[in-house]
């Protein structure tokens, strides 16, 4: 713990510890230098001068900041900037939701309100190479479902696509990150017994492929009002 001295001499314990106080002038360095992903950080010794902190300090605030996914370290080449990314956050998601039944609800009506919302985006790409890709994916999916194979990595990869042709890598980073904590908190979800899963994923694409914004919207409501159905039965005693 840090400590420093009053005006009485004694003892009192500082607002935050010195390596936090790096942490903010490195991240201060960074915004004031205009410095981007991929950009390099000076060396430890110079940037340690350059911010007036110990280089214990600037390592322990570094290695912070690696976990934070602000910087990463490439060995024997420095430190770089990172770019933006909720890949840190969703690794410390086994720690963060210790309830899962709880969250799973609040969850999915976030992950609803921005899949439905995005439809008449997606639309406007209808002869995008992403969507014939997700065709092709959910073709995959009712292989699966014939074969009574799990499909859970193909639904995601579906998920994840849909959006790529937006170029929005903010939409890319929280689709993944509500996908992520969905299937931790609901990987007990029951799949219906009579499979179709993957028609429902099909309809979506077909009304996209057609620039069908408004049909869109309903079929991925279809979707996830299925989702929400099958979920509730994780809470219904037996």
């Amino acid at each position: 713990m840090n400590h420093r001295c009053d005006l009485d001499g004694r003892m009192a314990v500082s607002r935050s510890p010195i390596y936090r106080e790096a942490q903010v002038k490195l991240r201060d360095f960074i915004r004031s230098r205009e410095l981007g992903p991929g950009d390099r950080l000076p060396s430890e010794a110079m940037l340690a001068a350059e911010l007036g902190v110990s280089r214990l300090s600037l390592r322990e605030a570094t290695r912070s900041l690696q976990t934070l996914g602000v910087i990463e370290a490439q060995h024997g080449n420095g430190l770089f900037v990172s770019s933006f990314s909720f890949r840190p956050l969703i690794e410390q998601l086994p720690y963060g939701l210790a309830v899962p039944g709880m969250a799973l609800e609040e969850i999915l009506t976030a992950r609803e309100a921005m899949e439905v919302g995005l439809m008449p985006a997606v639309a406007r790409r209808a002869g995008s190479e992403e969507l014939a890709e997700c065709a092709r994916l959910a073709e995959r999916m009712a292989e699966l479902e014939a074969e009574g194979k799990e499909i859970t990595e193909v639904d995601r990869a579906f998920h994840l696509l849909l959006y790529k042709g937006l170029r929005n890598p903010l939409v890319d980073n929280l689709i993944e990150l509500f996908w992520e904590i969905f299937v931790r908190l609901g990987d007990a979800i029951p799949a219906p017994v009579e499979g179709g899963r993957a028609a429902v994923h099909l309809r979506i694409v077909e009304a996209l492929q057609a620039g069908e914004a408004i049909e869109s919207i309903q079929r991925m409501q279809e979707h996830f009002n299925d989702v929400r159905t099958r979920s509730t039965k994780l809470h219904t005693p037996t």
